[in-house]
């Protein structure tokens, strides 16, 4: 579908707003957009999706789950190319079968969420997975798996992301509070 048929049918849709051509929104009436974002081409969203203002998603990420599941980034936020971000699963052990089976045939299946804080940076093809939340002012580095929530204002990686050095969350904060006077004329 077109990204003009698209905008009309978003829950909401801030100003300064740019998404590819080649970006599929599957549950359009689930989504919300803040100002001044940009979501590249080739990007595959089946979730309800909110995304903050100042953000920034490169291209050919997915996110994924359904309808029932939860994908939310705040202000400032980047994700780099080819992240995965899994908000939903089914049971890999019992489960049957997969969503083309009603869910009632997989008892185990997880409609779940992934909450991105402000001022969040994601590598290059990371891995996220259900019921994680990235802490604000987190980073996490590329090929890194997170499989469980990090700890703020902290730079994560590795296959599972491990906290490794803090980030600079003053001279972060400092810019920002900056950048909005600039924006706001003071």
């Amino acid at each position: 579908m077109p990204y003009t048929d698209l905008v009309y049918k978003f829950k909401k849709i801030g100003k300064n707003v740019q998404i590819g051509r080649n970006v599929y929104f599957r549950y359009p009436g689930e989504v919300e957009i803040g100002d001044n974002v940009i979501i590249d081409d080739f990007c595959y969203f089946t979730t309800s999706v909110k995304i903050g203002d100042y953000c920034h998603i490169s291209p050919s990420c997915s996110v994924i789950g359904g309808k029932a599941s939860y994908f939310e980034v705040g202000n400032y936020c980047g994700i780099a190319a080819g992240c995965r971000i899994i908000c939903g699963s089914d049971d890999f052990l019992e489960g049957f079968g997969n969503v083309t089976i009603p869910i009632q045939f997989r008892p185990k299946c997880q409609a779940a969420e992934v909450v991105i804080k402000n001022h969040v940076l994601i590598g290059s093809n990371t891995v996220i997975l259900p019921n994680v939340t990235i802490a604000e002012g987190s980073a996490v580095g590329a090929l890194s798996l997170v499989n469980k929530s990090t700890k703020e204002w902290y730079l994560h990686l590795g296959n599972p992301a491990k906290s490794m050095v803090p980030r600079n969350r003053e001279e972060i904060l400092a810019k920002e509070r900056e950048f909005l006077n600039s924006v706001s004329g003071r």
